[in-house]
């Protein structure tokens, strides 16, 4: 479950502080497929960042299946978001030196070592329910930006989180594609996971169980 409380957030500009996020509340409850839809600049992605715990908010508390990861100092924090969040935002990239299969297992390796096992069986899983598992051995330059979005969502699914953050996951997709991906997400939602993602699409936001607003 994701139960935002009151988060507020502001960013220093040229003409004064800018008020992005004002008071902002909502649940999402486990096994739920929720959307955040606004207009460019509402401040979808910057709640999505401070979800995840990758940007702090001014005010208000995130509670990640009742953990208030901002009492976490950032070590833990870090831990604590490898172990229990997949995210896939739109600043992410894969590292050009390993293949694609090593990018997807790369958060097997980060955490606490619990999750190593069967890492490259995984990883070939994901790839492949995405359609790209015969890409598993190329290296990001031979991929397309639509096939290297699609490993980014592999990886942030690798250590089979319990939540799902995902900024725009069909962005960059063919309409085929971004209909798959949008099936995961359900999928892992009806197997009880928490999803929430933010989305123009609006195929994908009737995919979602409720759609929040900014």
């Amino acid at each position: 479950m994701i139960r935002v409380n009151g988060i507020s957030k502001t960013f220093p500009s040229p003409r004064g502080v800018v008020p992005v996020l004002r008071d902002f509340s909502f649940t999402v409850p486990s096994g739920s497929c929720f959307g955040i839809a606004g207009k460019s600049g509402a401040g979808k992605s910057t709640l999505l960042s401070i979800i995840a715990g990758l940007q702090e908010p001014d005010e208000g508390q995130v509670l990640i299946d009742g953990t208030d990861i901002f009492v976490l100092d950032d070590r833990r924090r870090a831990l604590f978001r490898n172990q229990n969040i997949g995210f896939v935002s739109q600043e992410q990239s894969v590292l050009a030196h390993l293949t694609v299969r090593d990018n997807v297992r790369l958060p097997a390796f980060l955490g606490d070592g619990r999750k190593r096992a069967r890492t490259e069986e995984r990883a070939d899983q994901l790839l492949e329910s995405l359609g790209i598992g015969h890409l598993a051995d190329c290296y990001p330059a031979e991929l397309s930006g639509g096939e290297n979005h699609r490993v980014l969502i592999a990886r942030a699914l690798m250590n089979e989180p319990g939540i799902i953050l995902a900024d725009e996951p069909t962005g960059s997709l063919e309409k085929e594609q971004a209909t798959a991906v949008v099936e995961i997400f359900r999928a892992l939602a009806d197997e009880g996971r928490t999803v929430l993602m933010v989305s123009h699409d609006a195929d994908a936001l009737q995919r979602c169980d409720e759609i929040i607003r900014i």
